[in-house]
């Protein structure tokens, strides 16, 4: 009987630590490590740093920040990890070294070189040998003319970390985001509607840990409520995804993109004025940065567009192509792309593309006072909007009119009480103490509030249009340099929102090894 307690107590105690071991493997398993990769020259943060685990296929990339996030199953497995990227020598760190709490700070060392301004030039010249040199129209024009040859022509794929958002006072809104695999039969077929190249969702939700606003996903009418300036919606339609990929310059070379590249193949060098602006290395390889500008005939006097290509000078192949849209007098682009290439072997593959385009979207609700109300003890007015008040806009008192009996009250101060209430003090003497302000007496009481908004740039009592940023980036986790179409999963419908899209659960077995790389703060800097 002893001997069968005792067993039971045993039983008891092993079950217990497995129990505990289960959380702990469940607690590490919900547990992420934060980083951030920055310019050791000056802190700036390292945009779209690629991070590898070493001896391994995957990996993440940084976002617009330089922030990612890591599993902490690479910290208990004693991982390694590789930063690299174009300009910078690359850094090999364990996960261990790296603190569980708080952001861990990654610095990568410049690797650049001045360019002499003889070794290219926009002309055709020679050596002190008399050796020819070749000038950038050339040097892009080989690239270009190599496709092909630099890039994959049989069928591939790509696992990777999807997001969709829309950024507007430097916060996310409608944060769509999950894990897919692109599959690519090759350059030479048409990425959009060739049957072959086709998309599967692995993962895909919206984030509950962002705010969500309907206005801002609306249908583009391009002209009354939700618009983009100086742009055409494209008659092709689709999903994010699909409007993503259009974006793909380098992939879709001989088909016809976004301005003003327009075709790259037919008409990037002819659009286009170029110079040599910088030698950078990624680890040994030497590349070209490249920087152009649009030319007048092809912008119109209206916009403007520059950018950079980054090509090796040994293959002539494209590693990074950077492109922004401005109309003149903005300073901020009405869209972007940034797209990188990287070497897998003899051909080149995809790293990431990050396409944003700004629009403009007519608010449904005014911004209003709600209720203005008088303090006696105070001696203040509070006045209540139907939205977060921007701080900034309360400053000058002048904006705040108040008359009591055809009085003009005298102000003292405007400050901030709470995110929607303005506290208005008055100078002591101006409201006369032994009358007290009820129901009935304030309607002697008339106020003018001018020049005030709230936090998305409504005018009070106006409606307005608010300016806003459309985010679609993928960035690969994986590549399969050789790998056909698969049979027995969902495709992505081209023209059907993401969302209504089917989830193939269960059909990637390591899914684990691929994870959602959320932005690390709800707002940007």
């Amino acid at each position: 009987m002893k001997s069968l307690k005792r067993l039971c107590a045993m039983l008891l105690i092993f079950v217990a630590f497995s129990s505990k071991a289960q959380n702990i493997s469940a607690e590490n398993n919900d547990k992420e490590i934060f980083c951030q990769v920055l310019d050791k020259s000056d802190n700036a943060p390292v945009v779209f740093a690629t991070v590898s685990i070493q001896n391994k296929n995957n990996g993440v990339i940084a976002d617009i920040d330089g922030n990612f996030r890591l599993p902490y199953k690479y910290k208990t497995q004693n991982e390694v990890l590789i930063i690299s990227c174009i300009g910078y020598e690359s850094k090999t760190i364990t996960v261990k070294s790296l603190n569980d709490s708080g952001s861990n700070v990654i610095f990568l060392k410049p690797k650049i070189e001045s360019l002499e301004a003889v070794m290219i030039t926009a002309k055709k010249e020679t050596s002190k040998e008399g050796k020819p040199f070749e000038n950038v129209r050339e040097i892009v024009g080989k690239a270009i003319s190599r496709m092909r040859v630099n890039y994959p022509v049989k069928p591939h794929a790509y696992i990777g970390y999807y997001r969709d958002y829309q950024l507007l006072q430097n916060k996310y809104f409608n944060l769509n985001e999950g894990i897919m695999e692109i599959f690519d039969e090759g350059f030479h077929t048409n990425k959009l509607k060739f049957k072959n190249n086709q998309a599967s969702l692995y993962q895909f939700k919206q984030n509950s840990k962002f705010p969500k606003d309907t206005l801002l996903t609306q249908e583009y009418d391009n002209q009354k409520y939700k618009y983009i300036k100086s742009a055409t919606i494209s008659s092709i339609g689709g999903n994010e995804l699909s409007i993503l990929m259009m974006h793909n310059a380098i992939r879709n070379y001989e088909h016809h993109t976004f301005s003003f590249i327009h075709t790259m193949k037919e008409n990037f060098l002819d659009n286009h004025e170029f110079r040599i602006a910088r030698k950078l290395y990624l680890d040994d390889t030497l590349i070209y940065e490249i920087k152009f500008y649009a030319i007048e005939e092809v912008t119109g006097v209206k916009n403007t567009a520059d950018g950079a290509i980054y090509i090796a000078p040994d293959t002539y192949a494209i590693h990074k192509l950077e492109y922004f849209g401005y109309n003149v007098g903005d300073p901020e682009p009405f869209f972007s792309v940034r797209i990188e290439y990287v070497p897998r072997g003899d051909r080149m593959y995809l790293n990431y593309i990050s396409f944003n385009n700004k629009f403009k979207v007519k608010s449904r609700d005014d911004f209003q006072v709600e209720d203005v109300s008088f303090d006696q003890n105070e001696n203040a007015f509070y006045v209540r909007f139907n939205n977060t008040v921007d701080k900034r806009t309360i400053a000058n008192s002048k904006n705040f009119r108040f008359v009591y009996k055809r009085k003009k009250l005298k102000i003292n101060s405007v400050t901030l009480d709470e995110s929607k209430v303005v506290k208005v003090s008055l100078i002591k003497g101006t409201m006369p103490s032994n009358e007290p302000l009820t129901k009935e007496s304030m309607k002697d009481l008339t106020y003018k509030i001018k020049r005030v908004t709230d936090i998305s740039g409504r005018e009070l009592d106006k409606r307005t249009f608010i300016r806003v940023n459309q985010f679609r980036e993928l960035f690969v986790q994986e590549v399969f340099t050789e790998k056909e179409l698969s049979d027995d999963l969902y495709f992505v419908n081209k023209s059907e929102k993401l969302n209504e899209s089917l989830i193939n659960t269960s059909k990637l077995k390591n899914i684990s090894d691929y994870w959602v790389n959320s932005p690390l703060k709800v707002t940007r800097k």
